[in-house]
């Protein structure tokens, strides 16, 4: 019986089936909750599991939240969430900016990939 609890968890977690690609291709469920526009610091951000996959969630400006993928395009290292308007890559030091995730320094020569995300009733929802 234990072997076949591993199996069904991993069948009910995969991504690549349900959203017609592989998990870092940016594809997440829309409609889906992520988490409370509250819990994403205001010039901050947090990471959140979204569907068995991570998300980075920033509010540049109150009530504008953006979501990337925190897969640093260099390497893949997971980026940390912004401190004054700044993500940083711990891997190799890339920048990015926190509200567009645009490229400011690299190894990394191309930004975050944006995923989208819209604000309903205080809620980040994936759309």
């Amino acid at each position: 019986m234990a072997l076949v609890a591993p199996g069904a968890v991993l069948a009910a977690c995969s991504t690549d089936s349900d959203s017609g690609g592989s998990p870092s291709d940016g594809a997440v469920k829309p409609g889906g909750v992520l988490a409370k526009v509250s819990d994403v610091p205001v010039g901050g951000g947090v990471l959140v599991d979204a569907g068995g996959r991570k998300l980075l969630l920033v509010q540049p400006t109150a009530g504008t939240v953006n979501a990337f993928d925190p897969a640093c395009p260099h390497q893949g290292f997971t980026v940390s969430p912004p401190a004054g308007g700044t993500i940083v890559c711990p891997g190799h030091g890339s920048t990015f900016d926190a509200a567009s995730g645009a490229v400011t320094k690299g190894p990394a020569t191309s930004g975050l990939k944006q995923v989208p995300v819209k604000v309903s009733g205080g809620n980040v929802l994936a759309a």
